[in-house]
């Protein structure tokens, strides 16, 4: 095949392809800041992240409480404040969404995605764009210092724009025992879908 039936991102793709799939486990605390379109702060919020591929566990603790964890072929998400658990078939809750990059056992980055590495002196930031308008998303970009994920920015059709910074955490405080990715919810908590 000539030059131009070449896919111009193929290289980059399979470099973060490389990546992810190096991110097995994984745990850190993080911040994620919420921006709107004029770049005004609409949301700020801290947590915890535990990834032990391909479970995983996203818990909000502040300003409001959420948990976010794959169960089995179900993703469920609970909100304490409105004593409210969510419960969505997997496949369909991680279509398009950047959860899925790092919870698929298999790391397929598609040719339905354009992958650019930018290299900085942070280390290696890897924009993903879909070339769909259907995704939740416009673009995606994660960032990696010496191969450990530092940081993820979502900006979605709309203009605002969402970045979390990743402190990865090592030693004792990266243990993950099996309890982690087990959603205990209150008796009387309402229970969607599932």
């Amino acid at each position: 095949a000539g030059s131009a039936a070449a896919d111009p991102f193929e290289t980059d793709r399979a470099a973060l392809a490389e990546r992810l799939q190096a991110v097995q486990r994984y745990v850190a605390d993080f911040t994620q800041t919420v921006y709107g379109v004029r770049g005004e702060v609409l949301e700020e919020s801290q947590g915890h992240v535990w990834l032990d591929r391909p479970r995983f566990k996203w818990v909000v603790e502040d300003p409001y409480p959420q948990v976010l964890v794959t169960e089995g072929d179900a993703l469920k998400l609970y909100d304490p404040d409105l004593e409210q658990l969510t419960v969505r078939p997997l496949e369909e809750a991680l279509k398009d969404t950047p959860v899925s990059l790092l919870t698929r056992d298999a790391v397929a980055i598609t040719e339905r995605y354009a992958v650019m590495l930018i290299d900085d002196e942070a280390g290696a930031s890897f924009v993903i764009e879909p070339d769909s308008d259907e995704t939740l998303y416009r673009e995606i970009v994660l960032h990696f210092d010496t191969g450990t994920l530092t940081g993820l920015d979502i900006l979605d059709h709309l203009g605002q724009r969402t970045e979390i910074r990743f402190d990865p955490l090592a030693g004792a405080a990266a243990v993950i025992d099996d309890g982690t990715f087990t959603l205990e919810v209150p008796p009387g908590t309402d229970v969607i879908g599932g």
